[in-house]
């Protein structure tokens, strides 16, 4: 299976509660797993670097630092003290399979955690000022453990205002994607708290460190996990351990479905709870359960037993619920109060918001309307391993024919936030647009060079093709990207350049590599780097864009070059010397066309005044991303949360009143996308794609849907045709 890393969707997310007896040795297995790693990526990992070349003091800070993030449980004493215990024989360690330095370093932070929370729990007992000066860090990630014990105590006391704070201002919770979200209430000013309030705050605090504890109770096989990424990150940021559990959720993202009731599920107070009901799904179907809803047992097959399930880890309650397409599991379900047991059979959920969805826009191009094409391509899906599923190549080709019945003029591809997926559907998509030719080429550790090409002489598409870009545009988006760029087959338009990862991944499930290794775990081993065709690598510096019209992310740390020991750049000989521009192609791109088109686009992004709301969303963003510590006086925080709140009103009220002078869209719609629609009502797709939505930082539930990057690729476009002499659209009717 090759592929590059997806943008992966987390449909069954959060943070859930339970705690048992663990045993934290090494077993057979995981002796087994841990040697596999190790020698994988010794022998198939691109770099061809040796273990001994591995930093041991790094894979045990890494390790640190993926269970203690925020640097807020060690000391920095603890961390020498075992890092000098360790580091020099990790590696006879990890060639035996021994666990040993993971295990006692994660039974020391559980200590950690226990004694933190009920001083935490303590603290919150006692009167809290908060109005005293004083400040915390936005990111402590990028700080040092304490250097002492008293230091890591003023260190809490802050947080625990810091959390206060944030409780009573109801501040956006970044990285709390499974907490319910409350309506927006447009409100302008920040609340006024009173006595209640304060305690109200706390009580919700003290049921969160209750939970911590317990949260952080980890598996055997999830530190296992967590410790033998530590070591593969070394080699680069995507090459990783998968456990059985992680493998399932990436497989899910790949194929862009999975088997199971159709449901996202988050924990809520130790309950395994039931956040949106999956339309289709057989949850769906049943009409016997709705969101909010408490799943308190499940049971496999028509006579299983029931298993209790609250206090359980969200992951651990998801994988007894998950299970082969066609097999029943019986859910014991409370709603207010009563309870029911619930029949199911698994069946495939297809994840209609990740699918390729389009729009037809109306704009004009000085020589009346013209129409234009969008198709939003979130990721680079698979079929699943039986053939059945959709192919995003199939998807989009089906579209761009229902467009062209409706007289497109020109096409833009949404690849905005789009983070990869497969290889070969980022080269198949890129061969409705070209008749032949190469695509990518890819490099493995022995230097050898594969040139991917396009041999289907086919062509989906042979008009104005704007590739539509951001910083989270990644990989397999910048494999199609690059190749429309190098055969001038396209103009992209974005933010400065893409996300920048020029590397190619293979899952190798270890059953199938070393007998004896009976279970579903694997490694994901990065073995190539690819190319443009012109030879140029993308890793760090991604696909520059033709015209720039800057996005929110790109103030974001978010691209490649963000990340932990990245590969380098380099470049290859060029696989594609000179473009194939032959009559096949009814729109070629010159240098003097782009320069036109993009001096009229810079002549509207310094006029038109939504720019300047585009620009103000940018600098608000930057703004918030460049703070380096948050004030911990509550009527400082009160004024700046009425600040933010003002801003993003503003904001909003004016994307409001921009939405009634855009071009307006149509919406066309996958033959599979329809067929679902008659089962489940018109708003089945919306819901859907609502649901797997990657928001920008200023956006809430209720949004206004007027896109100002959007409407300019659709004018550039619009352009083109002008420059092409494309009669508008009413001509043709």
């Amino acid at each position: 299976m090759r592929l590059l890393t997806p943008s992966l969707l987390v449909l069954l997310s959060a943070a859930a509660f339970g705690q048992t007896t663990q045993n934290y040795t090494t077993t057979e297995l995981m002796q087994n797993e841990t040697r596999a790693t190790v020698a994988l990526l010794e022998k198939l990992h691109i770099s061809k670097k040796e273990m001994a070349s591995v930093d041991t003091n790094e894979v045990l800070k890494t390790y640190f630092e993926s269970l203690d993030p925020g640097k807020m449980y060690f000391t920095q004493k603890e961390v020498d003290e075992f890092t000098a215990r360790y580091a020099k024989s990790l590696d006879l360690y990890l060639q035996r399979g021994n666990l040993t330095p993971a295990f006692e370093i994660y039974k020391a932070f559980k200590a950690k955690v226990s004694l933190r929370t009920d001083e935490a729990l303590a603290a919150l007992n006692q009167p809290i000022d908060l109005n005293q000066p004083g400040v915390f860090p936005t990111d402590r990630r990028k700080g040092s453990w304490p250097t002492s014990d008293a230091e890591a105590d003023d260190l809490w006391s802050r947080r625990l205002r810091l959390e206060i704070l944030s409780e009573l201002l109801g501040e956006d919770k970044q990285g709390a994607k499974d907490a319910p979200k409350a309506k927006p209430s447009h409100e302008t000013t920040a609340p006024v708290i009173t006595p209640e309030k304060v305690k109200e705050a706390i009580a919700r605090l003290k049921k969160r460190y209750e939970k911590v504890r317990v949260y952080l109770t980890f598996d055997p096989q999830e530190v296992e996990e967590l410790f033998l990424n530590a070591y593969s990150t070394q080699y680069d940021p995507h090459s990783i351990f998968f456990s059985q559990q992680s493998l399932e959720e990436f497989e899910i993202a790949m194929r862009n479905s999975l088997c199971g009731i159709g449901a996202t599920l988050s924990d809520e107070d130790g309950y395994c709870t039931i956040k949106e009901v999956l339309p289709g799904g057989p949850l769906d179907l049943s009409g016997q359960v709705k969101p909010g809803d408490r799943i308190i047992a499940v049971g496999q097959g028509e006579a299983g037993e029931m298993d209790d399930i609250v206090g359980l880890r969200l992951q651990k309650a998801i994988s007894r619920i998950r299970g082969k397409q066609g097999t029943t599991v019986k859910l014991l379900i409370d709603t207010a109060g009563a309870r029911k047991t619930v029949a199911l059979k698994r069946d495939q959920i297809k994840l209609v918001g990740q699918m390729a969805s389009a729009r037809c826009f109306e704009a004009p191009n000085g020589n009346g309307n013209v129409t234009i094409g969008v198709i939003d391509l979130p990721a680079f899906y698979g079929k699943n391993p039986d053939g059945t599923g959709s192919s995003p190549t199939k998807d989009v080709e089906q579209l761009i024919e229902k467009m062209k019945k409706l007289g497109i003029k020109a096409l833009i591809m949404d690849l905005r936030k789009n983070g990869g997926g497969l290889l070969t559907e980022a080269v198949d998509l890129s061969g409705l647009f070209i008749p032949k030719g190469s695509i990518l080429q890819v490099r493995d550790s022995q230097g050898r060079i594969e040139d991917y090409r396009d041999e289907n002489e086919k062509v989906a598409w042979d008009g104005p093709l704007v590739v539509l870009t951001s910083k989270l545009s990644a990989s397999a988006s910048e494999i199609f990207c690059g190749a429309m760029k190098d055969h001038r087959r396209a103009l992209v338009v974005g933010d400065t350049t893409t996300h920048g990862k020029g590397s190619v991944q293979n899952i190798i499930e270890l059953s199938r590599v070393f007998r004896g290794l009976d279970v579903k775990s694997a490694v994901k081993v990065t073995i190539q780097k690819w190319y443009a065709p012109s030879g140029s690598s993308i890793q760090l510096k991604g696909v520059p864009a033709d015209i720039i019209v800057p996005s929110v992310f790109s103030v974001l740390p978010v691209a490649e070059s963000d990340l932990e020991r990245p590969l380098a750049w380099d470049s290859i000989p060029a696989s594609l010397t000179k473009p194939d521009e032959g009559d096949w192609l009814k729109a070629k791109l010159s240098d003097d066309l782009v320069k036109q088109l993009s001096e009229a686009s810079a002549k509207r992004q310094a006029e038109m005044p939504e720019f300047l709301t585009l620009a103000h969303s940018i600098e608000w963003t930057k703004s918030r991303q460049l703070r380096k510590e948050v004030s911990l006086s509550l009527e400082q925080r009160r004024q700046e949360r009425s600040d933010d709140l003002v801003f993003r009103e503003q904001v909003r009220k004016e994307l409001t009143q921009l939405a009634t002078k855009g071009a307006k869209a149509t919406d066309v719609k996958l033959d599979a996308a329809l067929e679902q629609e008659k089962k489940e009502g018109a708003e089945w797709t919306n819901k859907s794609k609502r649901m797997s939505r990657v928001r920008d930082p200023l956006e809430d539930e209720d949004w206004p849907d007027y896109d100002i990057q959007l409407q300019e690729a659709v004018r550039i476009a619009a352009d083109w045709t002008k420059a092409l002499g494309a009669k508008p659209a009413e001509s043709k009717k």
